[in-house]
């Protein structure tokens, strides 16, 4: 488990004990566990990512009723329904073809925002575009900004 943790004008730790209890509660007493305390640091963000995950996909979501625990599904959706008929493309980027297996599981759906994605900025551009376009076309205008 990762939380965070600050620490005050006293430098004492200050910890949700609530939140780790509850993760806590799982184990048999007497576990014993590892904890380790590290600095924080910042992690870098594609800001195509960050505007996506944060401006675009959740009001297109709430728009059509999804709650926040199906955003990431509903994604997932997008991108099976973009990438579902571009075999030419995924595999000019070295990617396999979408495909629904024996039991109905879709496979080989490629990651857009993921830091180890073949897809070039261009490309990633192109589907942001065609989700606000999604958007607009169900009704739900979403102002995104440039630069």
């Amino acid at each position: 488990m990762k939380f965070k943790a600050t620490i005050d004008a006293k430098g004492h730790i200050q910890i949700n004990w609530d939140l780790v209890n509850t993760y806590l509660s799982r184990w048999k007493p007497g576990t014993v566990l590892d904890v380790e305390i590290v600095r924080r640091q910042s992690t870098k963000s594609d800001p195509m990512r960050k505007q996506y995950y944060g401006h675009i996909l959740p009001p297109f979501a709430r728009g059509l009723g999804y709650d926040p625990d199906e955003y990431l599904d509903f994604h997932k959706q997008l991108k099976i329904v973009y990438f579902g008929n571009q075999t030419d493309l995924l595999k000019e980027y070295g990617l396999n073809p979408v495909y629904k297996d024996k039991k109905g599981v879709w496979r080989n759906v490629p990651h857009v925002f993921h830091n180890d994605s073949t897809l070039p900025i261009s490309e990633k551009t192109r589907f942001v575009e065609w989700v606000l376009r999604k958007a607009a076309m169900e009704g739900i205008y979403i102002e995104t900004k440039k630069g």
